[in-house]
């Protein structure tokens, strides 16, 4: 009988063992809710992940997604999603199975996180909730097939794995790329908005800015002129008067005889000649120094260039991401490039 006692332990043993290993006895896969996914998007990944659940062998019967969907349009419950336990179980007990799993892929910015849980129709109980994130569209298939071995506990398939490594990198690539395009049409908008102002500021200073959006340099150049233009014409004005009177004092000095009265309109016309001159000096003065402030708007507006619109502002800033590789969340900063 003693003898008999290593075989019964060994007994015991595998037992355990393919009582662990046993396979779900029956299973179906409801259609995942999505925010951010066309329908037809998400009952392509719904039917990616049922195939690889197939592949698992960790049931011994899965029903199909054609036949859940004519269940449920014989119901006329096609339309629902399920999200909650009570709802799982109800359906699973439509489709006379055992295990029912519900799922969900929602888009939060560019950022896709998905979540599964595999729920007991006798119970309610979820027996296993697993969940990936994923940062771009173009790995979400690869992320679906390899949550399935993942909620069933097994070993993902190696081809999987180097799939989601391409995918990744194809991603990365992607983002590459519509970075440099971003810049390169940011450095287009850019010159294009420089030369619209600068030719509004060649027309009227303090237009491109204005346009722009920089108010304040607009009110300057556009007051710095201004007052230069109050400038000239007050000179010209003081010019203008000292050119009359000298032509009221000329006719006067040739016509007169008297010698007293010759040298008075002399000095009176020197000195009016001497005011003339200077005024005319002052224009002259006056004149360049609006060119040159003129000149200094033109270059201004076209190397100050727009100021970004508020739209563009609401892309910068901070965000909370999850960062799949480290498992945990991190703060982002970031600015738009257009």
């Amino acid at each position: 009988m003693k003898s008999l006692l290593p075989f019964f332990y060994l007994f015991l043993i595998f037992s355990n063992i393919n009582a662990q290993d046993k396979p779900y006895n029956t299973m179906a896969v409801l259609v995942f809710e999505s925010e951010g996914l066309g329908e037809l998007d998400r009952d392509s990944l719904t039917n990616k992940f049922t195939v690889e659940l197939k592949k698992t062998q960790s049931a011994r019967a899965i029903v199909s997604q054609e036949v859940v969907k004519e269940i449920m349009d014989e119901r006329r419950l096609s339309d629902e999603v399920c999200t909650n336990e009570s709802c799982a179980m109800e359906r699973g007990k439509l489709l006379g199975v055992d295990h029912v799993i519900i799922g969900s892929i929602i888009k939060s910015q560019n950022w896709f996180s998905i979540e599964v849980e595999l729920i007991s129709v006798d119970t309610g109980s979820v027996d296993s909730r697993k969940s990936f994130y994923t940062g771009d569209p173009i790995g979400l298939g690869v992320e679906v097939g390899l949550l399935a071995w993942n909620l069933m506990n097994k070993i993902s398939p190696k081809h999987l794995v180097e799939e989601k490594a391409d995918k990744e990198l194809e991603a990365k690539l992607l983002a590459e790329q519509r970075a440099a395009e971003a810049a390169r049409e940011a450095r287009r908008r850019l010159r294009k908005a420089k030369l619209g102002a600068m030719l509004r500021s060649t027309v009227f200073p303090g237009w491109g800015q204005f346009k722009s959006g920089r108010k304040g340099w607009g009110w300057f150049w556009l007051g710095t002129e201004l007052a230069i233009g109050g400038a000239a014409y007050m000179t010209f004005t003081e010019y203008d008067k000292a050119y009359n009177e000298f032509e009221e004092i000329y006719p006067n000095y040739n016509a007169s005889t008297d010698h007293e009265e010759i040298a008075v309109l002399k000095a009176r016309a020197i000195k009016v000649l001497d005011e003339e001159s200077a005024a005319n000096d002052q224009l002259l003065m006056i004149a360049y120094a609006g060119g040159a402030v003129w000149v200094a708007n033109i270059i201004h507006a076209y190397v100050s260039g727009q100021i970004p619109e508020q739209s563009a502002a609401n892309k910068s800033g901070f965000h909370l991401v999850y960062n799949p590789e480290l498992k945990s969340p991190q703060l982002r900063f970031y600015i738009a490039l257009d």
